[in-house]
């Protein structure tokens, strides 16, 4: 028996287990948030951009990481634009001409960027951060 009637039970193992748990329970509603808004903002000609964005969680470690995102060749062009209109000048200058399938030609100075994936992370914010404090607060208690 330890010094003055007092033991150490070492619960750290455990407590790590849950605080794993309920940070992957709350990182799953929030990309589900930012997932519905991404979907909500997404410009559409086809759909299929909108409808490919998904979300996936990974870990290295300990360390849990959440993804948002489409995994359509032409979302980082919608996203930052192209061309002339590219963000931060990055685009190709002075236009281009291209086919599309059906054989018919067109000349383009690039496309103006149609943000999707940053301002559905930026609108869900602050309701992110209430999801993670919501679920810590209701596994571990706490004011």
């Amino acid at each position: 028996m330890a010094k003055d009637n007092f033991s150490f039970e070492d619960n750290s193992k455990e407590v790590k287990n849950q605080f794993h748990a309920v940070s992957e329970e709350a990182m799953l509603a929030a990309l589900l948030l930012v997932e519905g808004q991404a979907k909500a903002l997404a410009a559409v000609q086809t759909g299929e951009m909108r409808d490919k964005i998904d979300h996936k969680i990974t870990s290295q470690g300990s360390k849990l990481m959440g993804q948002v995102g489409s995994p359509t060749e032409h979302a980082v062009y919608v996203e930052f634009g192209t061309g002339e209109f590219a963000e931060n000048g990055a685009g190709r200058k002075g236009g281009w001409v291209y086919q599309d399938p059906s054989g018919e030609w067109f000349f383009t100075w690039g496309q103006e960027p149609q943000p999707f994936l940053r301002p559905a992370f930026r609108m869900t914010k602050k309701q992110v951060e209430q999801i993670f404090g919501i679920n810590f607060k209701r596994r571990f208690g706490g004011k």
